[in-house]
């Protein structure tokens, strides 16, 4: 391995799209294996992993077989529709400045690029495993 030349991260776990009080829409994302919470039941977050642009990713079916493999590349404009608002009169209108995408009835903040919203969505459904490949901000030396 050159100097300086950037290592990559390899996380197996399960993939899912992650969302909470506060995050206006899910994130697609992966836990990573080895991550528990101190009761050994609940996940932790220190094994969130949201996807990020020029993640190498891939998801298995349950019988190994790859079911997607790919560069993330996200889209933010597929599917991007207004945000419902109340007006000053308390009347619910479409906002004409906040919009966001939705995919199977959810709100998301990115699709990826190239790929039927509809699949896309379905990957992240069933904790199916995955398979996450990430460039490590440090080099070696």
């Amino acid at each position: 391995m050159d100097v300086g030349e950037l290592m990559i991260k390899e996380m197996k776990g399960f993939c899912f799209l992650y969302s909470e009080t506060g995050t206006e829409g899910g994130w697609w994302a992966m836990q990573e294996d080895g991550f528990m919470d101190k009761d050994g039941i609940h996940c932790s977050y220190d094994g969130l992993r949201e996807l990020q642009e020029n993640d190498d990713f891939t998801v298995y079916a349950e019988d190994g077989n790859v079911l997607w493999t790919g560069i993330i590349h996200q889209d933010k404009k597929t599917n991007l529709i207004p945000r419902q608002v109340l007006n000053k009169k308390g009347k619910i209108v479409n906002s004409r400045k906040w919009k966001q995408q939705m995919v199977s009835y959810m709100w998301v903040h990115w699709l990826q690029a190239k790929v039927d919203p509809e699949v896309w969505s379905e990957l992240f459904t069933g904790n199916k495993r995955c398979l996450l490949k990430r460039e490590n901000d440090e080099t070696v030396s």
